[in-house]
Protein backbone atom coordinates (compact mmCIF):
# COMPACT_ATOMS: atom_id res chain seq x y z
CA UNK A 1 0.00 0.00 0.00
CA UNK A 2 1.48 3.68 -0.91
CA UNK A 3 0.13 6.35 1.09
CA UNK A 4 1.16 10.02 0.44
CA UNK A 5 3.31 12.31 2.30
CA UNK A 6 1.22 15.61 3.57
CA UNK A 7 3.95 18.18 4.36
CA UNK A 8 2.42 20.53 7.12
CA UNK A 9 1.85 24.36 6.96
CA UNK A 10 5.31 26.63 7.22
CA UNK A 11 5.86 27.34 11.33
CA UNK A 12 9.62 28.16 10.27
CA UNK A 13 11.12 25.17 10.33
CA UNK A 14 12.96 24.27 7.56
CA UNK A 15 11.70 21.96 4.54
CA UNK A 16 14.03 19.30 5.21
CA UNK A 17 13.19 19.57 9.41
CA UNK A 18 9.05 19.58 8.36
CA UNK A 19 9.39 17.13 6.28
CA UNK A 20 11.49 14.77 8.59
CA UNK A 21 8.38 15.68 11.48
CA UNK A 22 5.53 15.02 9.03
CA UNK A 23 7.13 11.65 8.54
CA UNK A 24 8.48 10.64 12.09
CA UNK A 25 4.66 11.69 13.09
CA UNK A 26 2.73 9.21 10.23
CA UNK A 27 4.84 6.85 11.52
CA UNK A 28 4.11 7.27 15.56
CA UNK A 29 0.77 7.89 14.92
CA UNK A 30 -0.11 4.84 12.98
CA UNK A 31 -1.28 6.49 9.86
CA UNK A 32 2.17 4.75 8.32
CA UNK A 33 1.72 1.20 8.93
CA UNK A 34 5.17 -1.56 8.90
CA UNK A 35 4.57 -2.81 5.44
CA UNK A 36 3.68 0.49 3.80
CA UNK A 37 5.41 1.86 0.67
CA UNK A 38 5.92 5.30 0.90
CA UNK A 39 5.49 7.18 -2.45
CA UNK A 40 9.50 7.60 -4.73
CA UNK A 41 11.59 10.12 -3.64
CA UNK A 42 10.84 12.23 -7.13
CA UNK A 43 6.85 12.39 -6.78
CA UNK A 44 7.20 14.04 -2.81
CA UNK A 45 9.79 16.39 -3.97
CA UNK A 46 7.24 17.42 -7.31
CA UNK A 47 4.14 17.38 -4.96
CA UNK A 48 5.70 19.22 -2.42
CA UNK A 49 7.86 21.51 -4.81
CA UNK A 50 11.15 21.11 -2.56
CA UNK A 51 14.19 19.73 -3.88
CA UNK A 52 14.92 15.27 -4.58
CA UNK A 53 17.98 16.36 -2.29
CA UNK A 54 15.91 17.52 0.40
CA UNK A 55 13.59 14.65 0.04
CA UNK A 56 16.67 11.98 0.16
CA UNK A 57 18.03 13.64 3.39
CA UNK A 58 14.68 12.77 5.33
CA UNK A 59 14.09 9.59 3.86
CA UNK A 60 17.82 8.60 4.74
CA UNK A 61 17.50 9.79 8.35
CA UNK A 62 14.99 8.09 8.78
CA UNK A 63 16.56 5.01 7.51
CA UNK A 64 19.09 4.91 10.00
CA UNK A 65 16.80 5.66 13.22
CA UNK A 66 15.43 2.07 11.77
CA UNK A 67 11.90 3.69 11.11
CA UNK A 68 12.14 3.12 7.26
CA UNK A 69 13.37 0.07 5.04
CA UNK A 70 14.77 1.24 1.47
CA UNK A 71 14.79 -1.75 -0.89
CA UNK A 72 16.97 -1.62 -4.34
CA UNK A 73 14.70 -1.43 -7.33
CA UNK A 74 11.70 -1.72 -5.27
CA UNK A 75 11.19 1.68 -2.82
CA UNK A 76 10.92 2.70 1.04
CA UNK A 77 8.72 1.22 3.04
CA UNK A 78 7.72 1.47 6.87
CA UNK A 79 10.07 -1.10 8.70
CA UNK A 80 9.00 -3.05 11.74
CA UNK A 81 9.21 -2.27 15.18
CA UNK A 82 9.90 -4.62 17.44
CA UNK A 83 9.49 -4.10 20.64
CA UNK A 84 12.38 -2.52 22.76
CA UNK A 85 13.99 -4.79 25.37
CA UNK A 86 13.92 -2.29 28.23
CA UNK A 87 17.12 -2.68 30.58
CA UNK A 88 16.56 -0.99 34.35
CA UNK A 89 20.13 0.58 35.77
CA UNK A 90 18.62 0.03 39.20
CA UNK A 91 20.78 -3.39 39.34
CA UNK A 92 23.72 -5.38 38.19
CA UNK A 93 22.66 -7.67 34.89
CA UNK A 94 23.45 -9.85 32.84
CA UNK A 95 22.26 -10.75 28.84
CA UNK A 96 21.98 -14.23 29.53
CA UNK A 97 19.73 -14.13 32.76
CA UNK A 98 17.46 -10.85 31.85
CA UNK A 99 16.77 -12.98 28.39
CA UNK A 100 16.17 -16.47 30.47
CA UNK A 101 14.05 -14.61 32.80
CA UNK A 102 11.92 -12.75 30.31
CA UNK A 103 11.78 -16.05 28.21
CA UNK A 104 13.31 -14.46 25.26
CA UNK A 105 14.86 -17.29 22.36
CA UNK A 106 18.40 -15.78 22.49
CA UNK A 107 22.05 -16.64 21.80
CA UNK A 108 25.53 -15.85 22.02
CA UNK A 109 28.18 -16.21 19.31
CA UNK A 110 31.56 -15.84 19.99
CA UNK A 111 33.23 -13.82 17.47
CA UNK A 112 36.94 -13.53 18.13
CA UNK A 113 37.96 -14.99 21.49
CA UNK A 114 41.97 -15.38 22.14
CA UNK A 115 44.91 -14.16 24.67
CA UNK A 116 46.93 -10.67 24.43
CA UNK A 117 49.08 -8.60 26.42
CA UNK A 118 47.22 -5.44 28.74
CA UNK A 119 48.15 -2.64 26.92
CA UNK A 120 48.51 0.73 29.11
CA UNK A 121 44.83 1.57 29.34
CA UNK A 122 43.60 -2.28 30.29
CA UNK A 123 46.25 -2.62 32.61
CA UNK A 124 45.14 0.20 34.08
CA UNK A 125 41.69 -0.54 34.13
CA UNK A 126 41.90 -4.09 35.50
CA UNK A 127 44.53 -3.05 37.76
CA UNK A 128 47.47 -5.29 36.40
CA UNK A 129 50.76 -5.18 34.80
CA UNK A 130 51.45 -4.11 31.41
CA UNK A 131 51.71 -7.04 29.42
CA UNK A 132 49.58 -9.07 31.84
CA UNK A 133 47.72 -12.06 29.75
CA UNK A 134 44.56 -10.93 28.95
CA UNK A 135 41.26 -12.92 27.26
CA UNK A 136 39.55 -11.09 24.75
CA UNK A 137 36.46 -11.51 23.59
CA UNK A 138 34.24 -10.54 21.00
CA UNK A 139 30.40 -11.38 21.30
CA UNK A 140 27.29 -10.64 19.47
CA UNK A 141 24.03 -11.02 21.37
CA UNK A 142 20.89 -12.21 19.59
CA UNK A 143 17.45 -12.65 20.16
CA UNK A 144 14.73 -13.60 18.12
CA UNK A 145 18.03 -14.77 15.77
CA UNK A 146 18.54 -10.56 15.09
CA UNK A 147 21.52 -9.31 16.48
CA UNK A 148 21.14 -6.43 19.52
CA UNK A 149 24.55 -5.75 20.86
CA UNK A 150 28.29 -6.45 20.44
CA UNK A 151 30.49 -6.93 23.15
CA UNK A 152 34.12 -6.46 24.01
CA UNK A 153 35.07 -8.17 27.16
CA UNK A 154 38.72 -8.27 28.39
CA UNK A 155 39.38 -10.61 31.99
CA UNK A 156 42.22 -11.40 33.39
CA UNK A 157 43.75 -14.97 32.01
CA UNK A 158 44.88 -16.14 35.50
CA UNK A 159 41.70 -15.62 37.39
CA UNK A 160 39.52 -16.93 34.56
CA UNK A 161 41.51 -19.41 32.50
CA UNK A 162 38.42 -21.53 32.11
CA UNK A 163 36.39 -18.58 29.93
CA UNK A 164 38.78 -19.49 27.15
CA UNK A 165 37.15 -22.72 26.14
CA UNK A 166 33.69 -22.47 28.24
CA UNK A 167 30.71 -22.63 25.81
CA UNK A 168 28.80 -19.02 26.47
CA UNK A 169 25.96 -19.67 24.18
CA UNK A 170 23.54 -19.82 26.51
CA UNK A 171 24.92 -18.72 29.91
CA UNK A 172 26.52 -15.94 31.29
CA UNK A 173 30.28 -15.46 31.46
CA UNK A 174 29.60 -14.32 35.54
CA UNK A 175 28.28 -18.00 35.60
CA UNK A 176 31.78 -19.43 34.23
CA UNK A 177 33.45 -17.28 36.60
CA UNK A 178 31.60 -18.22 40.25
CA UNK A 179 31.18 -21.97 38.93
CA UNK A 180 34.86 -22.77 37.65
CA UNK A 181 36.51 -20.21 39.78
CA UNK A 182 34.19 -19.19 42.73
CA UNK A 183 34.69 -15.71 41.84
CA UNK A 184 31.33 -13.73 42.60
CA UNK A 185 30.28 -10.49 40.91
CA UNK A 186 29.69 -7.86 43.50
CA UNK A 187 29.07 -4.47 41.66
CA UNK A 188 29.23 -3.16 37.94
CA UNK A 189 29.77 0.16 36.94
CA UNK A 190 28.77 1.68 33.50
CA UNK A 191 28.62 4.88 31.69
CA UNK A 192 26.26 5.16 28.86
CA UNK A 193 26.96 8.11 25.70
CA UNK A 194 25.68 7.85 22.12
CA UNK A 195 27.88 6.89 18.97
CA UNK A 196 27.24 6.17 15.57
CA UNK A 197 28.00 1.85 14.04
CA UNK A 198 30.86 1.56 11.87
CA UNK A 199 31.00 -0.24 8.70
CA UNK A 200 31.87 -3.23 10.45
CA UNK A 201 30.02 -2.76 13.34
CA UNK A 202 26.55 -1.89 11.47
CA UNK A 203 27.29 -5.08 9.57
CA UNK A 204 27.54 -7.29 12.47
CA UNK A 205 24.41 -5.73 13.93
CA UNK A 206 22.86 -5.90 10.65
CA UNK A 207 22.15 -1.90 10.55
CA UNK A 208 23.37 0.58 7.88
CA UNK A 209 26.53 2.51 8.59
CA UNK A 210 26.12 5.67 10.61
CA UNK A 211 23.23 3.98 13.08
CA UNK A 212 22.75 5.03 16.38
CA UNK A 213 23.61 3.11 18.92
CA UNK A 214 24.65 2.75 22.79
CA UNK A 215 28.21 2.55 23.94
CA UNK A 216 27.76 0.85 27.28
CA UNK A 217 31.39 1.08 29.27
CA UNK A 218 31.26 -1.82 32.14
CA UNK A 219 33.94 -1.80 34.93
CA UNK A 220 32.92 -5.39 36.75
CA UNK A 221 33.84 -5.86 40.40
CA UNK A 222 34.60 -8.31 42.91
CA UNK A 223 35.17 -7.25 46.43
CA UNK A 224 37.81 -4.17 45.67
CA UNK A 225 39.20 -5.89 43.13
CA UNK A 226 38.15 -4.78 38.60
CA UNK A 227 37.76 -8.44 37.16
CA UNK A 228 36.43 -7.38 33.75
CA UNK A 229 36.56 -4.44 31.63
CA UNK A 230 33.78 -4.70 28.84
CA UNK A 231 32.36 -2.21 26.10
CA UNK A 232 29.14 -2.89 24.55
CA UNK A 233 27.57 -1.64 21.62
CA UNK A 234 23.92 -1.94 21.72
CA UNK A 235 21.58 -0.81 18.80
CA UNK A 236 19.73 2.37 19.74
CA UNK A 237 16.50 0.71 18.25
CA UNK A 238 16.31 -2.08 20.24
CA UNK A 239 16.81 -1.13 23.73
CA UNK A 240 15.17 1.22 26.17
CA UNK A 241 17.66 1.86 29.38
CA UNK A 242 15.67 2.78 32.63
CA UNK A 243 16.29 3.94 36.01
CA UNK A 244 14.15 5.42 38.96
CA UNK A 245 15.16 8.11 40.37
CA UNK A 246 13.87 8.11 43.78
CA UNK A 247 13.81 12.07 46.06
CA UNK A 248 16.18 12.26 48.28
Amino acid sequence: MTLAVALPPADGRPLYRRLLGALRDDIDSGRLQPGDLIPPETEIARSHRISRHTVRQAIVELAREGLLRRERGRGTYVAERPQPLVQSLGSFYSFAHEMQTRGFDYISQVIYRGVRGADQTAAARLRLDVGAPLIEMEILRLVDNAPVSLEFSLTPHELFPALLQADVSKCSLYDVMRDAHGVEVTLGREELRPVVLDRRQAALLAVPPGTPAFHVDRETMAGQAPIEWRRSLVRGDRYLFRAELPVR
